[in-house]
């Protein structure tokens, strides 16, 4: 299923998946076994089943797993479930609270402004470069207080852990670790006005600290999913707009639309594809199919927002669609914790290069545009615009 084809253009296997059922059986890049849930309502559902846990010790025996540090593969706040997930995911939702996400509204404007005005008045450039790698990254860097210097990596780590290349997961794993380690070290010394040290300072509700591990295992999570999705996210929202027209000078002259379209886009774009890999605990059905215990269940939700059962014209950006709901962020006690600042970071952006650029389109037909061959998170590499 993960071809050069699927890599490019997945959309297209989705939709032969619909047609065949909401769960599938696949050989991952990785090389082993795996239900594949594709259905909206089987993935909904699936996210939120409890029987359905993220830790590799429910796994079975045709299970392999790519050579990530122990830090960033267990005790973190994406690899634990039950009572020690909510532990460590109350430090995450209080990093991410709405008073404090909101704080950085004028940042992200005052950053996407600043892209632009570089931009010059007229030309050509790459949007990825030029605006949708830049500001997560400088959002990211911001809160969690890493040192300018130190954020050029970020795509590198991200590119290369995402990826299936052993001695290349190694090798960033390794140098990602390294990086984490100095990080709390200097927050310890140095406390600033960030998460990290926020979370070295907090205790649980039994009001003990996070160990270094821990520690280490949340700020991956932050690094890993708290800004190489909302690139993709930026980059591939923006792709459709500027494929069609219409709907472009229409947000463009109703800006007040452009939160509600935002949802659309993130179903539509979502950049999580196949998800975290999740184990049964004991033999269960989903979709019809019967999944055994220890079975890796992937949960599709670019497959899933695009279900025709659930979304008429699934494949069209619509809009005015009614009853929008989307799973883009996932579902249930692993929705994505930095959703809101997610949401707020596209549409600023969207918003300003509209009013900012009158003149904007693609350079390039947009079906020439490449797209990062990663099975797990999907992103324009690169988008060339005339302004």
């Amino acid at each position: 299923m993960f071809d050069q084809q699927y890599m490019r253009d997945p959309y297209g296997t989705y939709a032969s998946l619909h047609e065949k059922g909401p769960v599938h059986r696949i050989m991952t890049p990785e090389g082993f076994p795996a239900w594949l849930v594709t259905g909206f309502e089987e993935t909904r559902d699936a996210l939120a089943d409890r029987r359905l846990v993220r830790s590799i010790e429910h796994a079975g025996e045709d299970y392999r797993t790519l050579p990530l540090p122990a830090e960033f593969s267990t005790k973190t706040v994406a690899t634990e479930d039950g009572a020690e997930h909510m532990r460590l995911r109350k430090f995450m939702n209080k990093s991410f609270a709405i008073k404090r996400v909101r704080a950085l509204r004028k940042r992200v404007v005052e950053l996407t402004d600043g892209y632009i005005d570089a931009m010059g008045e007229s030309g050509e450039t790459d949007l990825m470069t030029a605006i949708a790698l830049p500001l997560p990254i400088t959002i990211t860097g911001d809160i969690m207080g890493v040192p300018d210097e130190d954020r050029a990596n970020f795509q590198y780590w991200t590119d290369s852990m995402l990826g299936i290349n052993t001695e290349v997961v190694r090798e960033a794993g390794a140098t990602m670790l390294g990086f984490l380690k100095r990080l709390i070290d200097d927050k310890r010394t140095n406390p600033g006005d960030d998460i990290f040290s926020d979370w070295i300072a907090w205790t649980d509700d039994d009001g003990k600290h996070l160990d270094d591990h821990e520690l280490i295992g949340l700020g991956f999570m932050v690094l890993l999913g708290g800004y190489d999705t909302t690139v993709g996210m930026i980059g591939g929202g923006m792709l459709a707009l500027l494929n069609d027209r219409p709907k472009l000078e229409r947000l463009r002259a109703n800006p007040e639309q452009i939160p509600d379209a935002v949802e659309e886009l993130l179903r539509l774009y979502g950049t999580a594809h196949t998800g975290v890999r999740r184990f049964a605990t004991e033999d269960m059905t989903i979709g019809g199919v019967e999944i055994k215990k220890g079975d890796v269940v992937l949960c599709s939700m670019g497959a899933a927002d695009r279900d025709p059962l659930r979304f008429e014209n699934p494949d069209e950006v619509d809009l005015d669609r009614p009853n929008l709901t989307h799973i883009a962020f996932g579902q249930g006690p692993h929705y994505c914790p930095g959703s809101e600042l997610g949401r707020m970071e596209i549409a600023i952006a969207i918003e300003t290069l509209l009013r900012r650029l009158p003149n904007l389109e693609l350079a390039a037909p947009a079906d020439s545009v490449q797209w990062r061959e990663a099975y797990l998170i999907r992103a324009p590499k690169a988008i060339p615009i005339r302004y």
